[in-house]
């Protein structure tokens, strides 16, 4: 009987250690997709950086005499998913910033001029004149559709990005990136 103890506790002790998974890094920058269809991190970065050397090639082929300042505006996400829009736009001002084309942090603007208007009463030297107003906006939408081809639940996510030019509000580009893959499960679908 204590034979047959001594036996079994390593046994048990070899099923508990094989069973238990532990946590592995993963590296986040190689394509994994989700159970529920929605655009990946890695197609968030994928994207930004194709639409950021599209806007590049724009500004290489219409420049701007005045030269070019953009303001990313808050990436809109109309998605049934929680999507790291965040990634999207640093990646985007990254591409952008290696083709040389400035990017303005318009939303930190009320902070900067609390700056500037204590470095003007304190004399630090701070001044309004080296203040820069974007002449376009980029405006990125993300979408989604769902639908069903041949029994199988299919989800559409589009980026949808233009680039506004501040004084005419004209669209002076436009780019669409769209990703389709039928979900792994429909827990995340929600239909």
């Amino acid at each position: 009987m204590i034979k047959k103890i001594f036996l079994t506790i390593p046994f048990f002790f070899f099923i508990l250690v094989s069973c238990s998974s532990g946590a592995k890094k993963l590296d986040p920058l190689s394509e994994m997709l989700k159970d529920s269809g929605g655009l990946s991190q890695f197609e968030l970065i994928k994207a930004a950086d194709k639409i950021g050397k599209d806007i590049i090639v724009h500004f290489k082929k219409n420049p701007n005499p005045n030269g070019v300042a953009l303001a990313i505006l808050q990436t809109k996400n109309d998605t049934s998913e929680q999507l790291a829009t965040d990634v999207f736009e640093e990646t985007l001002v990254k591409t952008l910033l290696i083709g040389k084309i400035t990017t303005l942090r318009t939303d930190k603007r009320s902070e900067q001029l609390k700056e500037i208007k204590l470095g003007l009463q304190l004399g630090t030297g701070l001044s309004s004149a080296n203040l820069k107003s974007p002449n376009y906006f980029i405006k990125t939408v993300i979408s989604e559709e769902m639908f069903s081809s041949s029994g199988d639940k299919i989800v559409g996510q589009t980026l949808n990005t233009e680039l506004i030019n501040v004084e005419s509000l004209s669209v002076d580009f436009s780019n669409k990136e769209t990703y389709r893959k039928q979900a792994a499960s429909n827990k995340g679908l929600g239909w």
